[in-house]
């Protein structure tokens, strides 16, 4: 576990490179299998989702995580799709606030993942390919076009996904107060 950004990430590598043209067959590393291992992780008490990248520094950060020296066109599934915006965490339905595409992406409206190797520029996203299979074909690593070996995990930290203003305790604790005072000149005025 690494913490970053006031949460905790987990880089899980699913797959060993290196990869061939049977990668197809294992969809154990499917964007959905991805998501569902992901919401049903705890860590310290904290649950997990599929991450959300929502800076270059936690971008960044995950990248730095990613043990080993992978090579060639490999990748890590994230929590949204393009054209869609953040599926998982407290991002869900939220467009992207920051992204990371590299060149031409995303060119097929698919699930993101964050490429970790070093062919496609590290750290930068990209969208999974259609393919026919399943559903709407998307979500399945395919070789080598989208050879996803692995995802990423957040664990939410409560206290930085809605943080308390410093002044509304005492605004709230200001308000009981004077609610109180009022109730005692309505008690001295009735009596």
């Amino acid at each position: 576990m690494q913490m970053g950004t006031g949460n905790y990430y987990e880089y899980i590598q699913v797959l060993n490179p290196p990869l061939g043209p049977g990668f197809a067959a294992y969809p154990t590393n499917s964007w959905a299998l991805a998501s569902a291992a992901a919401a049903a992780s705890t860590f310290m008490g904290f649950s997990g989702h599929l991450a959300t990248i929502t800076s270059l520094a936690e971008n960044n950060f995950l990248l730095s995580i990613v043990t080993g020296s992978p090579t060639g066109f490999l990748g890590a599934w994230l929590g949204g799709r393009a054209g869609t915006g953040w599926l998982a965490g407290p991002e869900t339905g939220n467009a992207f606030t920051y992204t990371n595409w590299f060149g031409m992406e995303p060119n097929n409206s698919g699930y993101i993942y964050m490429s970790i190797a070093t062919s496609t520029g590290p750290g930068q996203w990209l969208d999974d390919s259609i393919v026919p299979i399943s559903g709407d074909g998307q979500g399945i690593p395919t070789f080598p076009n989208d050879p996803v070996v692995g995802y990423f995990v957040e664990y939410e930290n409560p206290a930085t996904v809605v943080p308390l203003p410093a002044a509304l305790p005492l605004m709230a604790g200001g308000l009981g107060l004077m609610g109180l005072l009022g109730w005692r000149r309505k008690s001295r005025a009735i009596a």
